[in-house]
């Protein structure tokens, strides 16, 4: 069983300016760096589906040079709007995504780690079998 994990990252916030990508606990890169590294240490975790309309983050994730981590830039603006919608991001994911099981994360939760990840995964395929 195949997991991917599906990231929204958009590029303004409403509140917090950058708050994705600014330097966080002596992190230059800050939750977005603290995110990626917990998803690629999880062990269950195939790929990551990063979304985001920010060229910076895309700028980021290019330096990883990650084949796990797939960036995806979101063209249309309608998904990277205050008032976008669960229901539309839940649809970008299904569209650019393979037919496996997705993982639904936010950069904004840096205390989900990767055992955290895994133990989460581990339950989920309990449940399935």
């Amino acid at each position: 069983m195949k997991i991917n994990v599906f990231l929204p990252c958009r590029k303004s916030s409403t509140r917090i300016k950058n708050k994705n990508i600014r330097k966080f606990a002596d992190i230059n890169f800050g939750l977005l760096e603290i995110k990626l590294s917990q998803l690629l240490k999880a062990k269950l975790i195939n790929k990551i589906y990063l979304s985001t309309n920010d060229k910076k983050i895309i700028s980021f994730c290019k330096k990883l040079n990650n084949k796990r981590i797939i960036v995806h830039e979101r063209i249309d603006k309608a998904l990277s709007l205050d008032k976008t919608s669960n229901n539309q991001l839940v649809n970008h994911a299904i569209n650019i995504m393979p037919d496996d099981h997705i993982l639904w994360t936010h950069v904004t939760s840096p205390f989900v780690n990767e055992k955290i990840y895994d133990e989460i995964i581990r339950k989920y395929m309990r449940v399935l079998n």
